[in-house]
């Protein structure tokens, strides 16, 4: 009795110990596999009480073109344009004969030398009939007193009446001498007043003749882009036909076909957001809704105007553009921020945080309002999601919140030892910028990134961005949104006169994964 006893208590001792150890064996792993987690960031699901926002497709609508025109009937020379290339103010567009303009100049130049001999000559002459008037005057003058006296002389039988006759005939003589060179003087007043006249005229004609000559030399009043131009290289051209038509960088809008339904929603909004099919993010202003209403599809046409500056790959007329149209009234709404959104196929799917696991969440998403998206359905608010690390996560992987650090430039210590949120990036160009095309190959085909490279600052797709050299070689750093997360893209590249080469790392990935890819670059 006693043995069996003994022998129980051993077999619970042992069965206990069987436990103990297995629970070690299987906890290990466990343990391990959180303390290996990889490492994430999350945020939580908002709401914001903003109205629900569709997207409507769109296109830029450029403004009227700038016509050139011939100012004269002649022969014409196009200078060396073609169609799409760019023009600034007063550049020459082409060249027409000015022959007969010059030899009618000549001939107006010489009718005015004409003319202005003859205003010379009478005008010396009314100097004459001016003097002879006064003389004139002074006789007259002299006449009347005699005649006068001659008058008294006779009253007084002291001389015959008839010589009082003659001097009152010499009186009325130079009275009318008087009146004649009066008539004489109106007459060179009037010949001066009509030369004059005459010289005005030749002036207006000479004058319109050298601007003839001057837009004989056709020049671009604008700054813009060729759109059409004269059909022949050496030709005749009359007055008045086009040469040149230019498209420049103002007037241009996006047109929309906006459903009726959203007229009063959109007209409470002072600016709405829009991006191109590239990607670029812009603000639009509602500036008319055309009176005209398409009856098959309940729209209208309305005409966004532009706030800021058009971004180069969308001043094209007909370019593709998506606009955030308001389409209910203010609500609250639950948002994320699209970095937490993976695109799969059938829909969008999230990876919520709950507790070191992430656990894969399909939603129905709405319109994406700048760097957040509407969730319609499949999340709470309050909810972690995950932002950062989320690519390439399986439903149920071990996870753990952190720092996802940023790849350091090698060999560039003493380069580093400042805090990069405490560094200041510069962003005005230096006069010595060069523009970069930089290309590579990503399992998502090949990427292309706009790179501006000065002195003082320097841009990487029109961000400012902070530059390090080193041994000849560029270093720096940039963000990028991709629809499932932000990566950090690590430059490495050695410029020459006119070629740019090196590697780019893509990290951030999950794991601690990177990725090498190389770059070339030309100077656009």
């Amino acid at each position: 009795m006693f043995s069996q006893i003994i022998d129980s208590k051993t077999r619970n001792f042992i069965f206990t110990i069987i436990t103990v150890l297995l629970c070690i064996v299987i906890g290990s792993p466990l343990s391990a596999q959180q303390s290996r987690g990889a490492i994430v960031q999350a945020e939580r699901v908002e709401k914001m009480t903003i109205p629900n926002y569709t997207e409507i497709s769109g296109y830029v609508v450029a403004g009227d073109p700038v016509s050139v025109t011939a100012s004269a009937t002649a022969k014409i020379e196009i200078n060396e344009l073609q169609i799409g290339d760019l023009v600034e103010v007063d550049d020459i567009i082409g060249r027409q004969d000015t022959f007969l303009i010059d030899h009618q100049l000549k001939i107006h130049l010489s009718e005015l030398e004409t003319t202005r001999n003859e205003f010379a000559s009478l005008t010396k002459n009314l100097e004459y009939e001016n003097s002879l008037l006064s003389l004139v005057a002074e006789q007259l003058a002299l006449l009347d007193r005699r005649a006068e006296y001659t008058k008294k002389l006779a009253r007084s039988n002291a001389i015959s009446f008839e010589n009082a006759e003659n001097a009152e005939i010499a009186v009325n003589a130079a009275r009318q001498q008087l009146v004649i060179r009066e008539k004489e003087k109106n007459e060179l007043l009037y010949s001066l007043k009509r030369l004059g006249l005459t010289e005005k005229r030749l002036l207006l004609q000479i004058k319109k003749l050298e601007q003839d000559i001057i837009d004989a030399t056709i020049k671009s009043p604008v700054e813009g882009q060729i759109k059409s131009i004269f059909s022949e290289k050496i030709g005749f051209a009359r007055q008045g036909d086009e040469i040149a038509s230019i498209r420049t960088k103002e007037g241009y809008e996006v047109e929309l076909d906006l459903p009726v339904k959203y007229i009063p929603f959109i007209k409470s909004e002072d600016q709405l957001r829009a991006r191109s099919l590239n990607g670029e993010r812009f603000i639009l202003s509602l500036r008319v809704i055309l009176p005209e209403e398409n009856r098959r599809t309940s729209s209208r046409s309305a005409r966004l105007s532009f706030d800021g500056d058009i971004f180069d790959d969308i001043r094209s007329n007909g370019a593709q553009i998506v606009v955030l149209v308001p389409s209910s009234e203010v609500k609250e709404l639950l948002v994320i921020p699209q970095d937490a959104v993976i695109p799969v196929a059938g829909g969008h799917i999230v990876f919520v945080f709950d507790q070191g696991v992430a656990k894969r969440q399909a939603v129905r998403l709405g319109a994406a309002i700048d760097e957040r998206i509407i969730v319609s359905s499949g999340l709470e608010e309050g909810e972690l999601v995950i932002t950062r690390g989320n690519e390439g996560l399986d439903d149920g992987a071990a996870v753990k919140q952190g720092k996802i650090p940023k790849r350091n430039v090698p060999n560039l210590k003493e380069s580093t030892e400042k805090d990069e949120n405490e560094e200041e990036i510069p962003t005005e160009l230096a006069d010595d910028a060069k523009n970069w095309l930089l290309k590579w190959q990503s399992s998502r085909g090949e990427q292309k990134a706009k790179f501006q490279l000065s002195s003082k600052a320097s841009l990487y797709n029109d961000k400012p961005v902070l530059v390090i050299r080193k041994n000849d070689t560029l270093y720096f750093d940039t963000e990028l949104v991709l629809p499932f997360g932000i990566v950090t893209l690590s430059f490495e590249l050695t410029p020459t006169s006119n070629s740019m080469n090196g590697i780019v790392i893509l990290s951030g990935l999950p794991n601690g994964r990177e990725v090498q890819m190389d770059v070339i670059g030309t100077e656009n």
